[in-house]
């Protein structure tokens, strides 16, 4: 699967794109200048990583028409979507777009991609604007967060729109290295783009697929004051994870990590727990253990298995119920 990238430049250097697939096309943005965050990343970074999150096996091709200014023109964008249809991608990525004027060029562009079997996945303005351009067409994907009180469902899908909304517009930078969580249209966008490339032509029903399954509906971590629970940390001895340990959950043992693990593997201690709650916040650290906790889960189906960080992908979730009829939860996706 080649995704097409519109975004801003980047280098690509932190640990998680080491082993990921990822073509810069500079064309007429050749050594495009880009600055980084406070956290150390570019736009084009972030967007990238949440789409390879979702699919670890895309081929991303990244043209940077993303300036310095975080600004490009009208112009840059209508060339940046002639190459990727000129590259045959079969997702063009926007976190961009025009919230001021109509532009019918911007939709002759769009229209010229999509008769050629390309889906453009776009995001709306992070500001209120009365329509966002190509987001809004309706042959767009549009990709929004509308930051709802108390949500129940992760997102929604308005078929008439084309639009896909998310109730809240925070998502963690987990993969990255990093246990926080950060704001925009953008990345919706880019966990909606990861998750459709897995499903060549079959985009819709993807949405669908997602949107009527319990997997979209937020864990109630209330509950878990409720239940007893085997708690494993790689920062037991933290005070902030102690007053978490106490405040949020019922925990009746709690263990480091590595010993938990341990006699995860020996069939010990977590089977007389109805939640086995774990809380690494270390991503490249935990990423070895997937495989055992997903062996763990499947060999005990009567375990609740809950992560405070989203180790596992929408598709590893939802291919993991298909196979238990049971669910690895998160407390986001």
């Amino acid at each position: 699967m080649r995704i097409g990238v519109l975004d801003s430049n980047g280098s690509f250097d932190n640990p998680f794109f080491l082993d990921k697939k990822i073509v810069k096309i500079d064309y007429k943005w050749k050594d495009q200048a880009y600055s980084k965050d406070t956290f150390g990343f570019t736009h084009a970074e972030y967007v990238c990583s949440f789409i390879l999150k979702e699919n670890p096996e895309a081929e991303i091709v990244l043209v940077p028409i993303v300036r310095k200014n975080k600004r490009s023109t009208v112009l840059d964008m209508i060339e940046g979507i002639e190459l990727l249809i000129e590259e045959q991608v079969d997702i063009i990525n926007m976190s961009m777009g025009d919230e001021y004027k109509y532009h019918k060029e911007i939709e002759e562009v769009c229209r010229a991609a999509t008769e050629k079997g390309i889906l453009i996945v776009a995001a709306y303005s992070n500001q209120k604007a009365e329509a966002t351009y190509p987001a809004s067409f309706p042959f767009v994907m549009g990709v929004r967060c509308l930051d709802m009180e108390d949500p129940v469902q992760v997102l929604q899908y308005d078929e008439k729109k084309n639009d896909v909304i998310f109730s809240c517009g925070l998502f963690f930078l987990y993969h990255l290295g990093i246990p926080v969580l950060h704001p925009g249209n953008s990345l919706a966008c880019a966990v909606v783009t990861g998750y459709l490339s897995n499903y060549e032509k079959q985009y819709q029903q993807a949405i669908l697929q997602f949107t009527l399954n319990t997997l979209n509906k937020y864990y109630p971590y209330q509950t878990l004051k409720q239940k007893q629970c085997y708690f494993l940390t790689n920062r037991i001895e933290e005070p902030l994870e102690q007053r978490f340990i106490r405040e949020v959950t019922r925990t009746e043992r709690c263990d480091t990590f590595e010993s938990g693990m341990e006699k995860l593997r020996n069939k010990k201690t977590a089977e007389q727990y109805p939640v086995l709650f774990i809380d690494h916040n270390n991503y490249q650290e935990i990423c070895e253990y997937k495989e055992r906790i997903r062996g763990y889960a499947m060999e005990h189906p009567e375990t609740e298995i809950v992560l405070r960080y989203p180790l596992f992908n929408m598709v590893e979730r939802l291919e993991f119920q298909k196979k238990t009829n049971s669910n690895l939860n998160q407390f986001t996706v």
